[in-house]
């Protein structure tokens, strides 16, 4: 089943699946993604199953509905897509590839969204999400000088 991962600005996150043919996203209390932020319209956007491929179409939101950072009316959506509505982000993660993704954190920076089609091409997963650590210094020499003394 494809779901989307909705993550708001204040920090929560939260999964819904797609299981009908239309899935509204809005303010109103009555939309299948209900967000509660100015910045949404009431009825902001819905995604549309189209028989092998899901859609996402704007409803005439004032802010606009983006995929990807790019404003759209209309996309066809992608496994790891980002969908942007007012100050919230949604992921959207395909059927097959939902059950694949299980094993992985949704990691999300504001500049750096992850490639989950990149990330599932690497053998080791756990290496593309985890942040290379610096590595640490070398010891400073010691060097020996004889004849000098040294007071503690």
């Amino acid at each position: 089943m494809s779901r989307l991962i909705v993550l708001t600005r204040h920090g929560s996150v939260r999964q819904v699946n797609l299981t009908g043919p239309v899935t509204t996203i809005g303010r109103d209390p009555t939309c299948g993604v209900h967000i509660d932020s100015l910045g949404v319209s009431r009825h902001h956007a819905a995604i549309r199953w189209m028989g092998d491929r899901f859609v996402v179409l704007d409803m005439a939101s004032r802010n606009g509905t983006f995929v990807n950072r790019s404003r759209v009316k209309e996309s066809t959506l992608r496994n790891g897509d980002a969908i942007g509505v007012g100050d919230c982000q949604l992921r959207f993660l395909a059927a097959r590839a939902a059950r694949e993704d299980e094993a992985l954190r949704l990691v999300t920076l504001a500049e750096a969204p992850i490639d989950i089609d990149a990330a599932r091409q690497r053998s080791d997963w756990a290496a593309f999400f985890r942040q290379d650590r610096a590595t640490p210094a070398p010891a400073p020499e010691t060097r020996r000088y004889p004849g000098v003394q040294w007071r503690a």
